[in-house]
C-alpha cells in the first residue's frame, strides 16, 4: 500500500511465487535489477543485502542462508526497541510473506497499522531465502517508521532457521547483528593500479603501541615518489591490518609547507616516527597543518570525481613532503600490539581539469570544548565570513566530499551554511552519527562562496558518563571537525573557532583566577623558529636507533591545573580542573544552561589559516552570527514506485 495515502489499516502482503533451486532459472523468478550497493552483514557471509537508492524510494534485496524467516531493520542507535523492521519468509508452498513492523522491546515485532513497504518478489531454495522489496525514504508513519535520509543508519539484521507458525508466533532469531551504512552514498569502485594509475603506499613501519597508554598519536614524515610530470592524487584506500582494526582509529596525512622544504624535511624521511604533539615533536613538523588525505574508523576510502585530482609536488601547486598521523586506540591496554597499517594513495600523471583542496572546519582542538556529564550538549565551530571572503576565489569552490569527525560522545553533526544573512540547506547532516563508522559522504558539488558562513554543530550524548569530557586527542576526549574536499584548489586550509576562556569561567561561576595569562591552545599550528642543527642531530639519532623516545599522556585539559580560582569564596584556591570535574558543579541546572548558552552565543575566538600560515584581516574575537534560519522542511510522505 502506498504510504502517501496514510491509510491506517493492517495489511499482510502475500505474493505467490514458485520455489526454485538457486540456478539461472531460479534467479529469473525475480526480474533482473541493477543494484548500486552491496554489503555482507555478518562475518560468515550468510546475510547479504543489496540496495539501490532512487529519488523517492529505495530498493532492497536480502539473500540469506536460511530456510526460515529473515529480518532487516533500520535503527538510529542499533537497539531493538523502537527499530523499524521488515520481516519476511517463504513457506513450503512458495508463498512469500512480508510485513512492515516495529519493535517495542525484546519481543516479536508488532505489525504496523500502515504498511509502507512493497513486496517485489522472492523465492526459497535448498539453502537460501531471497526477498526483494521497496520502501519510500519518507513515510507518513512517523510513529513506527524510521525516516531514511543521507545520514548514518544502523541496519539490524536477523534470521531464524524456522518460518513463523503465524504472523505473531515465531521462535527467537538464531543470529542477529548490526552494521552502520550510508544508504545514499555510491559504491566506491577503485581503479586497479597500472597504466596511468599508480599507487603510493604510506604504511606504518611496525609501530609498537605503548602497553600503558590508551591513546597514541604517531607521526612520521613521508616524501612523494619520483614524478615524470604533474601528478594528482585521485583516490585513497585504507590498508588496515585485520588484527588491528579495533586499534586504528583514524589516519590523517598533512601537507607540509615551508620555504626550502627539503632543507627541513628531507632529514626526517625514513625516520620511523615519534609521538605527535609531544615535547619531542620537531618544530618543523608544525608546518604540516593541512590534512589532505583523511580516513576514519569504518571508512571505505575516497575516490575523486573524474575531472578532479589533488596535486602532488610543490612545483605543481601541491606539497612534496607530508606528515602522516595515525591515531591508535587501546583502551583495554592490550599488550605488545604492533601495527603496520596505512593508506594507499592512487595517483595519475594524466592531467585532470581541476586541482582539489581540503578545508577543515569546526571547533579548535582545545580543552575549551567542555561537555558536562549526564546530559545532551551542543558545541559549535564557526568559520567566520571574513575567512571565506579572503581565502576563497571570486567564483567560490564546489564541495564534493565531506568527512565528519567526532569521538565517542558524538551523536549528531550538522554543517549549517549561511549566505547573505540567509541560512541555506545544510551542507551535510547526520543525526545518527556513529563513532565507529566514519565514512566520507559524497555531496553534489555544493558551492561555497566568498563571505559564506559555515557552522559545524556537534551534539554530544554524555548521559552515561559521570565525569566531565574535554576537547583533546584521546578517544575519551572530544573533537568537532569536518573535512571538506573541494575544487578548484584555494589557499584556505583551516577555519576554526572556540569559546573564550572568560565564558567558561563565568559559565561555571568563577569570578576571578590568580593567573589570567594562561594560554589555552591545541598544540597544532605553525611554529616559528626552526633549529636546523638540533633537528639534524635528533633525526640522525633516531635513524641510527641511538635514541628511544618516551611516550606520555597528552591530555590538553591538564592546563586547567594551572588555573586557580580567587573568587567566589566557595571556589577559593581550587583549580579549575577540580571545579570542572566536580559533579556538584553540574548539579545546578541553571548554571549548566548558562554555560551552554555562553559557549554558543557569546564570544568566539577565530582561527583562519592558509596552507602556509595565518590569514590576516579576520577578527580574532566575534559573536555568534545572526541570520534568518532555514524554514523547517514541509512534510513529504513519498510514493515511490517500482
Amino acid at each position: 500500500m502506498g504510504s502517501a495515502s496514510c491509510v491506517m489499516v493492517m495489511v499482510m502482503v502475500v505474493v505467490m511465487v514458485k520455489g526454485l533451486s538457486m540456478d539461472a532459472e531460479a534467479a529469473g523468478s525475480l526480474v533482473p535489477f541493477q543494484y548500486t550497493r552491496r554489503s555482507v552483514l555478518d562475518q560468515k557471509g550468510r546475510y547479504v543485502v543489496m540496495w539501490a537508492p532512487r529519488e523517492k524510494d529505495i530498493i532492497f534485496e536480502v539473500q540469506v542462508a536460511t530456510k526460515g524467516y529473515v529480518g532487516l531493520g533500520f535503527s538510529s542507535n542499533g537497539g531493538m526497541k523502537g527499530a523499524d523492521i521488515v520481516l519476511g519468509w517463504v513457506d513450503d508452498s512458495g508463498k512469500v510473506f512480508l510485513h512492515d513492523r516495529h519493535a517495542t522491546g525484546y519481543a516479536v515485532p508488532v505489525i504496523d497499522e500502515s504498511q509502507d513497504v512493497t513486496l517485489l518478489g522472492g523465492y526459497q531454495n535448498d539453502t537460501h531465502t531471497v526477498v526483494r522489496f521497496s520502501r519510500p525514504w519518507t513515510t507518513c508513519d512517523t510513529l513506527s517508521d524510521l525516516q531514511l535520509a543521507d545520514e548514518t543508519v544502523k541496519l539490524i539484521w536477523a534470521f531464524s532457521s524456522e518460518d513463523p507458525k503465524d504472523e505473531m508466533t515465531m521462535k527467537k532469531h538464531s543470529e542477529r547483528g548490526t552494521k552502520s551504512v550510508l544508504l545514499q552514498s555510491p559504491e566506491l569502485v577503485f581503479p586497479t593500479p597500472g597504466g596511468d594509475v599508480k599507487a603510493w603506499d604510506l604504511l606504518s613501519p611496525n609501530v609498537s603501541l605503548p602497553n600503558d597508554l590508551p591513546t597514541l598519536y604517531w607521526c612520521s614524515v613521508v616524501k612523494i615518489p619520483p614524478l615524470a610530470s604533474k601528478a594528482q592524487a585521485i583516490g585513497v584506500i585504507p590498508l588496515i591490518e585485520e588484527k588491528n582494526v579495533q586499534h586504528v582509529h583514524h589516519i590523517l596525512v598533512y601537507e607540509c609547507h615551508v620555504p626550502e622544504s627539503a632543507r627541513h624535511f628531507e632529514k626526517w624521511v625514513g625516520v620511523p616516527g615519534l609521538q605527535c604533539y609531544g615535547p619531542n615533536m620537531p618544530v618543523s613538523w608544525t608546518y604540516c597543518g593541512t590534512p589532505v588525505f583523511t580516513w576514519g574508523i569504518g571508512g571505505e576510502g575516497d575516490l575523486y570525481p573524474e575531472n578532479v585530482g589533488l596535486p602532488l609536488g610543490e612545483e605543481n601547486g601541491g606539497a612534496t613532503y607530508f606528515l602522516k598521523e595515525i591515531h591508535y586506540d587501546n583502551p583495554d591496554l592490550k599488550q605488545d600490539i604492533v601495527d603496520a597499517s596505512g593508506l594507499r594513495v592512487l595517483y595519475t600523471e594524466t592531467p585532470r581539469e581541476y586541482d582539489a583542496g581540503v578545508l577543515t572546519i569546526g571547533h579548535s582542538i582545545s580543552p575549551l570544548l567542555v561537555v558536562p556529564p549526564g546530559t545532551h550538549w551542543l558545541t559549535v565551530g564557526i568559520c567566520h565570513p571574513d575567512c571565506t571572503q579572503q581565502g576563497l576565489p571570486e567564483g567560490g569552490v564546489k564541495v564534493f566530499e565531506v568527512l565528519l569527525h567526532s569521538h565517542m560522545l558524538g551523536s549528531k553533526m550538522k554543517i549549517r551554511q549561511v549566505r547573505q544573512n540567509q541560512e541555506l540547506q545544510p551542507l551535510v547532516r547526520d543525526l545518527n552519527y556513529d563513532f565507529n563508522y566514519q565514512h566520507s559522504r559524497s555531496v553534489n558539488n555544493v558551492s561555497i562562496l566568498p563571505g559564506d558562513i559555515l557552522i559545524l554543530e556537534c551534539e554530544y550524548d554524555s548521559t552515561t558518563r559521570d565525569f566531565t569530557t574535554f576537547g583533546g586527542f584521546g578517544t575519551e576526549e572530544e573533537m568537532c571537525l569536518a573535512f571538506l574536499t573541494y575544487y578548484p584548489r584555494s589557499p584556505l586550509a583551516v577555519c576554526f573557532s572556540m569559546p573564550h576562556i572568560k565564558d567558561i569561567l563565568e559559565g561555571v561561576g568563577v569570578d576571578d583566577t590568580y593567573d589570567n595569562r594562561v594560554q589555552i591552545g591545541s598544540g597544532r599550528g605553525h611554529g616559528s623558529d626552526i633549529n636546523e642543527e638540533a633537528e639534524a642531530v635528533a633525526a640522525a639519532s633516531l635513524l641510527s636507533g641511538e635514541t628511544t623516545l618516551q611516550t606520555k599522556n597528552l591530555a590538553l585539559s591538564n592546563v586547567y591545573f594551572r588555573m586557580v580560582a580567587k573568587a567566589p569564596d566557595k571556589y577559593h584556591n581550587q583549580t579549575l580542573h577540580k571545579i570542572l570535574n566536580d559533579r556538584n558543579t553540574w548539579g545546578d541546572n541553571l548554571l549548566t544552561a548558562t554555560l551552554q548558552d555562553k559557549i554558543i552565543n557569546d564570544l568566539q575566538v577565530a582561527k583562519c589559516m592558509k596552507r602556509d600560515g595565518i590569514l590576516s584581516g579576520v577578527p580574532e574575537i566575534f559573536l555568534y552570527p545572526g541570520f534568518i534560519p532555514l524554514d523547517p522542511p514541509a512534510e513529504n510522505c513519498g510514493d515511490g514506485t517500482f
